[in-house]
């Protein structure tokens, strides 16, 4: 019955997912035909993003590149849509913007790196030139998820993919998690395939590459996640070791099961809570948070960094801020990839030429 329904399901999905393929490959006939317009800048700009529907570590990916243009002295800027929040236009990242005002991922960039100039702005071209025009000095534009963006014409774009989940093994949404054409990874000069296992052996390099179809001029990277300490929401400092101790996660991210699954490997899992991703938290949910630890009344609550972004200003008791903690996490390449990485970047940046197969 249940191998039924879900034949059912898929008869149902297909053709939607045919009918919206078909819709986001006619747009990109439109600019691939000079019928709509692209934009270019004398900036160099580089694109981070993906074609699935979120999940891949976008961010960490963003924050990774402003380490390395930031100890190379290169001023750069982050430009994101701010997805989900309830402001419109242009506005900048303040360090004590709210996630509502400006959306999660670009307040955490914002707040790992307060120097650096960060924006949202749903119009990418007009953010580039509003940037640009307010401070001369940006020497580089990084585009948070903007690959589907077509108005800009990136000179560099890092597509994402995950590991488990292969762009070209996926389908269009609703059928799968695809939310463009796995044929666009062709598009990018870089592709990373993010969160892998530490242990890939020299085969499983070979497989992954050959299952991406990876073109002749494209550069492929793969890169794992690290965790550091876990951060004390309350203080934002530093948070003693929960190694082995009972906590209750929760998370509203894309794909929460490798941060749950990372928690169980450090500490004893008790209960795991669910979000919708980008989830506005509210009363009904410090209440569901409040009820966990009456349950499990000596254990911590942890969540992930771009949770942390969205609760900090949640009306909660003094109590139960205190016992939220959030995990930041970071990428570390593998493969020996990391020079090959720095060096094609800050190549491009200095150059500024668009590089790959047009060059």
């Amino acid at each position: 019955m249940k191998r039924l329904l879900h034949l059912l399901l898929i008869l149902l999905k297909a053709p939607l997912a045919g009918l919206f393929w078909l819709a986001v490959t006619l747009r990109h006939a439109l600019y691939a035909h000079k019928i709509l317009r692209q934009h270019e800048f004398n900036v160099p700009v580089i694109c981070v993003g993906n074609v699935a529907l979120g999940g891949t570590g976008k961010t960490p990916h963003v924050q990774m590149l402003m380490q390395l243009l930031d100890r190379e002295e290169i001023k750069a800027a982050v430009l994101s849509r701010g997805y989900r929040r309830r402001t419109k236009g242009f506005l900048y990242v303040e360090k004590l913007s709210t996630a509502c005002e400006v959306g999660d991922e670009p307040l955490q960039i914002k707040r790992r790196f307060p120097g650096v100039t960060v924006a949202v702005c749903k119009d990418r071209v007009f953010g580039i030139q509003k940037i640009v025009e307010d401070d001369p000095k940006i020497k580089a534009i990084i585009l948070d998820d903007a690959f589907q963006h077509r108005r800009v014409k990136a000179g560099l774009s890092i597509v994402l993919t995950t590991c488990s989940n292969l762009a070209t093994k996926d389908c269009m949404f609703p059928l799968g998690r695809l939310r463009d054409s796995a044929g666009q990874l062709a598009r990018a000069e870089m592709l990373v395939v993010t969160k892998c296992p530490k242990n890939l052996k020299p085969i499983d390099f070979n497989v992954l590459e050959k299952n991406l179809k990876v073109k002749a001029y494209q550069y492929l990277y793969f890169t794992t996640c690290t965790y550091g300490s876990m951060v004390h929401m309350a203080t934002g400092q530093p948070a003693a070791t929960l190694h082995g101790k009972s906590v209750v996660a929760f998370a509203g991210i894309a794909d929460p099961q490798p941060f749950f699954d990372l928690l169980a490997e450090r500490c004893t899992v008790v209960q795991t809570l669910r979000f919708a991703d980008h989830h506005h938290f509210g009363a009904q949910d410090v209440n569901r948070l409040e009820q966990a630890l009456q349950g499990f009344p000596n254990s911590a609550l942890v969540t992930t960094e771009k949770d942390a972004m969205r609760l900090a200003d949640v009306d909660m008791s003094s109590e139960l801020k205190s016992k939220i903690y959030y995990q930041p996490v970071d990428v570390q390449f593998l493969n020996n990839g990391q020079q090959s990485f720095i060096q094609k970047t800050l190549s491009y940046v200095r150059e500024n030429k668009r590089i790959g197969h047009l060059y």
